[in-house]
């Protein structure tokens, strides 16, 4: 079937969907997209140890051949399905304070965030919780923020219950 929802994955098997199974090769292709960090949580230190990291594990999986580099140990990390993926939108708009971190670990019902809407008057933050457990994959780097723009990703441990198919954002 085609894939219309533009993203990288899509756009990079479309050639390869309408033709013989000896040409497309499917068993040896792999798209993907890999995710680092956020613009403010970026260093050179962190950015190097990331390029380093990519280029072992394109070394560990063959994609690359360098003898001189040490392959990586088996993954045992999280993978998490898209449709564990829970978009946080903001139920105000206003000032962020957030909780957590891409990469933390929380629990169902943890505070994330508060939004300031009304600094200094009564019920003027409105607190944002988890809605099940599983780690922050990625949070907006402004701190200020519109009524239902995405806060941040968090992987949850289960199928979220607003579970979208195709792409996260558009």
């Amino acid at each position: 079937s085609e894939d219309s929802s533009g993203t990288f994955e899509g756009a990079s098997i479309m050639p390869y969907q309408n033709v013989p199974a000896s040409v497309a090769r499917f068993d040896r292709r792999v798209a993907t997209t890999v995710e680092y960090r956020g613009m403010l949580d970026v260093d050179s230190g962190l950015a190097a140890s990331d390029a380093a990291g990519l280029y072992r594990l394109l070394v560990t999986r063959g994609v690359i051949q360098d003898p001189s580099v040490p392959k990586a140990s088996s993954f045992s990390g999280a993978v998490v399905p898209l449709e564990n993926i829970e978009m946080m939108p903001s139920p105000k708009a206003g000032a962020i304070l957030y909780d957590v971190k891409p990469g933390d670990r929380v629990n169902k019902g943890d505070r994330l965030a508060t939004i300031v809407h009304a600094p200094g008057e009564a019920g003027g933050r409105t607190e944002v919780f988890a809605p099940q457990s599983g780690f922050i994959l990625t949070r907006r780097s402004r701190r200020i923020i519109r009524a239902g723009e995405d806060l941040l990703k968090l992987a949850g441990d289960k199928r979220s219950a607003d579970a979208r198919s195709g792409t996260l954002e558009d």
